[in-house]
């Protein structure tokens, strides 16, 4: 009899084991998820009588969050790296297409049923490689790693009306007391004036006697909104926006802004094929006064910016 009931207690209490983690699995408070995608576009003309050129173009996306959500406390942890390239010809330098390193984390105590939030919230937001302006003959540098760096520490509420995963999802933050600190970590470009930096001092009556360069940093304190919407409008097919805006109470008195808002408005349509192939379409508008060298004390002519992204690859979802 003992070699029967010993078997069968280990294989109980085995089961009982596993059932417990299992248990612990599901009601683990942490959550993590998100997608790694590579899109890639080639184009060969052979004697094409239109004309055109060979061209290759690859964009690499990496979204991942991990949250924390337990009693009244909930940390959400965001990181989007986004990096593309097009290749005319592939013995000469390639031109960036798209380059974006963002790392977001939010802190919320709940103060009315799931719903309204205490919230902290910080963000960090750079690029990775140099990035040049292709409409100059000489293709001037205009961006490089921290420069610019934008990290920003607001304090505020955040409001969640639906579940996160809703068929249709809404979330705002509004941050009444924000800091942000601006990093143009390239002196050249702080001493042009470029992302808001007082830009180099000289003589008077003289450009040739430097008096003393220009920061590299920059602080504001201000407010900053942020609204995200989600809708899963057919089946495999997901919009998602976010709008995040600021503006600052000090510096907007010492300088003459046409609109003393920044905003930098992000759109994604995303079609999915099966579960390795899909479609993106990305839409992005941006309005900040500071971002280009002024002219006698007055922001520059064009300052909105717009960018415009279709790709076709493949996605990995991280679970």
């Amino acid at each position: 009899m003992k070699k029967v009931f010993l078997p069968l207690i280990a294989l109980i209490m085995t089961a009982q084991i596993a059932s417990a983690q299992d248990d612990a699995k599901t009601a683990s408070p942490w959550s993590h998820g998100g997608n790694v995608g590579l899109n890639f576009a080639q184009s060969h003309l052979d004697n094409w009588a239109a004309g055109g050129q060979d061209n290759i173009n690859m964009l690499g996306t990496v979204v991942y969050g991990i949250n924390y959500n337990k009693d009244k406390h909930k940390w959400e942890n965001d990181l989007d790296i986004q990096l593309g390239y097009n290749y005319f010809d592939i013995d000469k330098k390639p031109i960036k297409t798209d380059d974006r390193l963002f790392i977001g984390s939010l802190y919320g105590f709940n103060v009315v049923k799931d719903k309204l939030f205490l919230s902290a919230n910080l963000t960090f937001q750079t690029q990775m490689a140099d990035g040049f302006d292709y409409s100059t003959p000489d293709t001037a540098k205009v961006s490089e790693f921290m420069a610019p760096a934008y990290l920003t520490l607001g304090l505020g509420v955040d409001w969640t009306p639906t579940a996160p995963d809703a068929r249709f999802a809404f979330s705002m933050n509004v941050a009444p007391v924000t800091g942000k600190l601006t990093i143009v970590n390239n002196q050249d470009f702080a001493d042009e004036g470029r992302y808001g930096m007082e830009g180099v001092k000289y003589e008077i009556n003289s450009l040739d006697t430097l008096i003393v360069h220009s920061k590299k940093t920059r602080w504001e304190l201000g407010a900053k909104v942020t609204a995200k919407f989600k809708a899963d409008l057919f089946e495999n097919v997901v919009f998602t926006s976010k709008l995040d805006m600021f503006v600052d109470y000090i510096n907007e008195l010492d300088r003459n802004y046409d609109c003393p808002v920044d905003f930098d408005w992000d759109n994604l349509l995303t079609l999915k094929v099966n579960d390795w192939l899909n479609c993106n379409i990305s839409a992005r508008l941006v309005y900040d006064e500071d971002v280009f060298p002024w002219d006698n004390g007055e922001p520059a002519d064009d300052i909105l910016q717009f960018k415009e992204v279709f790709s076709l690859g493949l996605s990995y979802k991280i679970r």
